[in-house]
């Protein structure tokens, strides 16, 4: 929470790679039990570091009419990554000695973060970031260099698309300092910013609770149940991950043109449509004693169903949407308890999923089914529309001033120390981000 604000996103994003190098090659090199838990948790750390931050930076670098597509195209990194690992997972399964099995494969984490900790030296550092350290020309240089070559907003003069968002960034900074709340206390006292809190520890619980960790971490389990054995099981773990890259890159491309609320609800269709077949057809298989081998594939086909649906949009939607909906003074708190809230739920479903599928079976998935239509409902009720609209703009939607919108900065307008804040409604926000989803200017 407080050092990606203290030192600086890219800053914390080396160091977290420095980190998972320790704890990578404490696990490659362990020679006992004890050494490779701590190098697990060590590299459990520098991940969650990580996973919170980079799209919170990505977020922050980015102009609003690709903000989805680059949340998107940080889920489908990912989403290659599980499936690399996947496919590993069946070929490392023919590898004979088990002590160069596993420590090849945990020793792939060393390349990953050397990666990434070499590609940082070339990263620009957050301009919003820099803007509230002050360094203003750094972040003016950084915007010219990322977005210099964006035309000017239609209809306006000739002050560039970087110039314009550099002065709604500063006046927007400048603003939200002069009430500034730091901690969680703080910021709960702040109605806007409870509604902002309650929204992404929401999203993140329910995600989780859509079933994805049961269906994705338990696959052989439960293509077992299925009565698929052998080799096959892995095969399909193998599959999973594939459809899960060719699908990401589909909703990656659309989540901006759709806009976030569409596509969440055609994302959800689809995950609600795969788990209530999953439910139906495994435990018409189980009544017919685990032989009607058309209904155990019609079961399978179901959780391919599941995971189109979730693939599409669903597992991109936080990793864009968390941060576009927090001010800048609490966005790198917001994020970390949301992702707090995801790993939260993931730990608790590791550990029951095995124990309730052996004792209730399919009837444990009955659970899902509830918890996604909950997710409909309130994300219907409670979840703005964001796409399309600058992150400094985003502050109307939620009750909060708006210093200046994107198509006015030309300059900024103070009186002493107090920013010009314009009349900006929720409304007008969400008008002015439906005109640039059919704006083909940044196309």
């Amino acid at each position: 929470m407080y050092l990606p604000d203290k030192f600086g996103r890219l800053n914390i994003v080396r160091f977290a790679s420095v980190i998972s190098i320790v704890g990578a090659g404490m696990q490659t090199g362990a020679r006992s039990l004890g050494v490779l838990l701590a190098g697990r948790a060590i590299g459990g750390i520098a991940c969650g570091i990580i996973v919170a931050l980079c799209p919170l930076y990505a977020s922050e670098i980015s102009p609003p009419h690709v903000r989805g597509r680059v949340g998107g195209l940080y889920n489908i990194n990912i989403n290659v990554s599980y499936s690399l690992t996947e496919w590993m997972g069946l070929g490392f399964s023919y590898i004979k000695s088990g002590q160069l099995k596993w420590r090849i494969f945990v020793g792939l984490q060393l390349v990953c973060a050397a990666i990434m900790l070499a590609g940082s030296i070339w990263m620009p550092e957050s301009p919003r970031w820099l803007v509230m350290q002050g360094h203003h020309e750094e972040a003016l240089t950084v915007l010219e260099k990322l977005h210099g070559s964006h035309l000017p907003l239609a209809s306006d003069d000739d002050v560039p698309f970087f110039r314009r968002e550099f002065n709604q960034i500063e006046a927007q900074i400048k603003l939200e300092q002069q009430t500034r709340q730091l901690g969680i206390v703080a910021i709960l006292k702040r109605p806007s910013y409870r509604r902002r809190l309650f929204i992404i520890t929401f999203f993140f619980a329910f995600q989780q609770l859509t079933a994805i960790i049961p269906l994705q971490n338990y696959q052989v389990i439960l293509y077992q149940s299925l009565g698929i054995s052998g080799k096959l099981p892995l095969v399909l773990v193998g599959v999973w991950g594939t459809l899960g890259v060719i699908f990401s890159c589909g909703g990656a491309f659309f989540f901006d043109r759709l806009g976030r609320r569409k596509s969440f609800f055609i994302s959800m269709s689809g995950v609600l449509v795969g788990s209530i077949m999953l439910v139906a057809f495994w435990a018409r298989y189980e009544h017919s004693n685990n032989t009607n081998k058309t209904l155990g594939s019609l079961a399978l086909w179901s959780m391919f169903t599941y995971l189109v649906g979730y693939a599409w949009i669903l597992n991109s939607f936080g990793y864009a949407y968390t941060p576009e909906i927090l001010p800048m003074e609490i966005r790198a708190t917001g994020v970390a308890v949301g992702f707090a809230t995801l790993n939260a739920i993931i730990i608790m479903l590791v550990q029951v999923t095995p124990i309730a599928i052996d004792a209730i079976s399919w009837r444990y998935f009955l659970i899902f089914v509830f918890t996604d239509l909950i997710f409909v409902i309130v994300f219907y009720f409670q979840f703005p529309e964001t796409a399309n609209i600058p992150l400094e703009e985003v502050a109307a939607l939620f009750g909060d001033k708006v210093a200046v919108t994107l198509s006015e900065a030309i300059k900024l307008e103070e009186t002493g120390q107090e920013v010009h804040v314009e009349d900006v409604t929720p409304q007008k926000i969400a008008r002015l981000g439906t005109d640039r989803r059919s704006d083909t200017t940044f196309e």
